[in-house]
């Protein structure tokens, strides 16, 4: 199926990169942190396009899209609304942890959504007390991208170690390095950011959560969170998965956000 790639310029001019493929309704997709569009959507793509004209954004600091020397969580906001304006409206928005997160930020500038699909935005809703960032931090001063890595799975995410090994030997370990710089800042947001909850509460746009199964503490209880707060928001759990279903069971992914869009 031919792809095209073109670039938006965000608010503060670094440029967003983003990929189209199939043709009809606009669904835009968001990645989480750790990936970039290819690798967190790739799976599930070519299902969607049968549909869609499916748009997968790389996040600022993922090649090819630009980056800033500074940044907040407001910024990642901004550019998904500069894609979202760039397609056109009426786009579905489908946004996955981070992503999700970065989203819910960005509600007041969301002019265009006609669907907002959040999957387990990691909405912190108490204090963190964690050496996560500043171990992720030590290591990127030094240079060490996988122990940045291994400082994110290890202290943010809670990853095990078989978990943390199995990346390390996977052929997704060379791009997941060249990430590793934009996961300190993104944890640190992750962890300190507080939603207002006014731009919630009045979110009048359809909304769907989505809950793995399997996923506990605070991917949960931050589900439950949105749900209750955004109007109307209605939850769909996705069984037998956790953080990563359209990694992990791309068709029955697939085949859960077409039902869910029908």
């Amino acid at each position: 199926m031919p792809t095209e790639r073109f670039a938006v310029r965000s608010k503060d001019g670094v440029d967003i990169s983003v990929q189209k493929v199939g043709s009809g309704p606009a669904l835009l997709l968001i990645h989480g942190a750790m990936l970039n569009g290819s690798l967190s959507w790739a799976p599930v793509m070519s299902r969607l396009a049968g549909r869609f004209s499916v748009y997968a954004m790389d996040r600022r600091g993922r090649a090819p899209s630009g980056d800033a020397k500074e940044y907040s969580i407001a910024k990642e906001a901004d550019d998904i609304a500069a894609v979202v304006d760039a397609i056109g409206g009426p786009v579905i928005v489908l946004s996955h942890s981070y992503g999700a997160l970065a989203s819910l930020v960005a509600l007041d500038r969301l002019k265009a959504v006609s669907h907002l699909i959040l999957y387990e935005p990691p909405v912190t809703l108490k204090p963190r007390e964690t050496d996560a960032v500043a171990n992720m931090q030590r290591a990127l001063d030094a240079a060490d991208h996988a122990e940045v890595v291994t400082a994110f799975l290890r202290d943010q995410i809670g990853a095990p170690p078989e978990g943390i090994a199995a990346l390390k030997s996977s052929p997704i370990f060379p791009t997941v390095l060249d990430i590793a710089p934009t996961l300190p800042r993104e944890s640190r947001e992750v962890n300190t950011h507080r939603l207002a909850v006014s731009p919630l509460a009045s979110w009048k746009t359809r909304t769907t959560l989505l809950l793995g199964s399997q996923s506990v503490g605070l991917l949960r209880d931050a589900a439950f969170f949105v749900r209750d707060t955004i109007p109307s928001c209605s939850l769909v759990v996705l069984e037998g998965q956790g953080h990563g279903a359209m990694l992990d069971a791309p068709d029955y992914f697939a085949s859960k956000i077409l039902e869910i869009t029908n």
